[in-house]
């Protein structure tokens, strides 16, 4: 065998002295107590047997309750259970891995079929209180809860598509130049183009450009899919009045660079933590984030011009506080949807106190816009698709 051929043979291992074999195997660390071991496991399915026992107590049971009262007879069989059970979940999870339309489809039956069956949930439950106090007559009690359920899913799906103009009356405050009053702002916000179609936001675009107004002010989450192309957004280009936009909190889950372009290129323009003016205003846009101290955070690097009427933009109505101490006179927020579905506005509110309306904060007035379009079920209960006019008095 030729040299070359033996150096490229591995060297055999080199023998460890009696001496630091000893140290070798020290090294080795010691096996986990059992205690924390199961601890750690235990720690670790928590989450999921809480998020498996709220989906099958608010997606699964309301349906099959009411299909098992309906049809005292029926026996499920697995492929019917699978659907039921398995099917909206297996069906969002394929979504995310397919692109286009399709997946905006998809996604968007899917949590539409949620938000029914979590308010069929409310619906089922009170029925089954009453049906301990009086026992009801199961079959009738299904189709009735059917019916009921069935009446509410097509009221929320229609009011989904209604577009409400909401007119909102500010005073103007007394140190607030004079030359402000008497103009008028259109607010929009939360389109959520991905969830929704570029259909329903050329008919908002067509909507707004018959309304009287001066400003359109968008208070982000306008889209909320990623790749969304220019042409679906091409209405935004037709609008007749000088239009403004910040992101919210779906621009940053995506493409937020990409949208903010396709946006300039369609003539709107993006404020991301800065001000212009413009006549008698100062606008202020400051970037969507999720600590709450984000528009105390901001503000100092933007400074309040004097003799100007301060118009805050930011997508959540959080930092009210810190915005009337820099010395805004308006801020405009959106983000709450207010709850979008009866009972999720009684746990918005939580989060948000000032979930929707007109509020004061010393000097500053801020207004909540319940929201434009829809995110996740195409449903509105409770709420509606809105378009502000907000008037400077």
């Amino acid at each position: 065998m030729s040299a070359q051929s033996e150096s490229l043979l591995p060297h055999p291992p080199a023998a460890i002295p009696p001496d630091e074999r000893a140290d070798t195997q020290a090294a080795i660390p010691p096996a986990e107590p059992p205690v924390r071991f199961w601890r750690r496991v235990l720690r670790g399915a928590l989450p999921l047997t809480v998020v498996t026992t709220l989906y099958f107590t608010f997606i699964v049971y309301p349906p099959l309750r009411i299909l098992g009262l309906s049809f005292p007879d029926w026996q499920p069989g697995t492929p019917e259970l699978l659907l039921i059970m398995v099917g909206p979940l297996a069906i969002r999870i394929a979504a995310e891995w397919i692109n286009g339309q399709v997946a905006r489809v998809l996604s968007a039956v899917v949590m539409t079929w949620l938000g029914i069956c979590f308010m069929a949930f409310g619906i089922v439950a009170a029925w089954e209180i009453a049906n301990l106090l009086f026992a009801l007559p199961a079959q009738a009690s299904g189709w009735s809860l059917g019916a009921v359920v069935g009446t509410l899913a097509v009221y929320g799906c229609i009011n989904a598509h209604r577009l409400t103009v909401r007119d909102v009356h500010v005073p103007t405050a007394a140190g607030a130049p004079q030359s402000a009053r008497g103009t008028r702002f259109i607010q929009i916000s939360d389109v959520h183009v991905g969830s929704r179609s570029g259909r329903f936001l050329r008919r908002v675009v067509e909507r707004i450009n018959r309304l009287e107004a001066d400003h359109v002010l968008i208070t982000g989450d306008l889209i909320d899919f990623a790749n969304i192309p220019e042409q679906e957004l091409a209405s935004l280009g037709t609008l007749k009045l000088p239009t403004y936009f910040i992101i919210g909190n779906h621009e940053r889950y995506v493409d937020v660079d990409a949208i903010c372009e396709r946006l300039t290129n369609l003539g709107v323009r993006v404020l991301r933590n800065e001000s212009l003016e413009f006549g008698p205003f100062q606008l202020v846009g400051i970037d969507d984030a999720e600590p709450k101290t984000q528009v105390g955070r901001m503000l100092p690097y933007l400074p309040a011009l004097p003799d100007r009427y301060r118009i805050l933009l930011y997508h959540r109505p959080d930092g009210a506080r810190d915005a009337a101490e820099w010395g805004a006179h308006l801020m405009l927020c959106g983000h709450t949807h207010n709850g979008q579905i009866v009972p999720f506005n009684y746990i918005v509110r939580r989060v948000f106190p000032r979930i929707c309306g007109l509020y004061r904060i010393d000097d500053l007035h801020l207004y909540v816009s319940q929201g434009t379009g829809t995110w996740g079920p195409i449903l509105r209960i409770g709420s509606h698709c809105e378009i502000g006019i907000i008037h400077l008095q």
